[in-house]
């Protein structure tokens, strides 16, 4: 794995924790719903968006076609 795909995990590690721990203390605090429901689909595109870049992003070493 490349330094990037090491970086994308840690973001998208940070910001799962961060939105856990956001609920986590709104739900203690029986914050509104609405900003619970704002927090989860924000990581919810996170980790569709980190997903597509892993998938779909530029791939190293891949095989070259031969044209000789």
């Amino acid at each position: 794995m490349s330094k990037r795909d090491y970086v994308m995990f840690a973001v998208i590690a940070v910001l799962g924790v961060a939105a856990f721990a956001t609920i986590g203390v709104l739900t203690l605090l029986e914050g509104p719903e609405w900003v619970k429901f704002v927090i989860a689909m924000v990581f919810f595109v996170t980790i569709l968006v980190g997903s597509y870049l892993y998938v779909i992003g530029p791939q190293k070493g891949g095989s070259e076609r031969n044209t000789d």
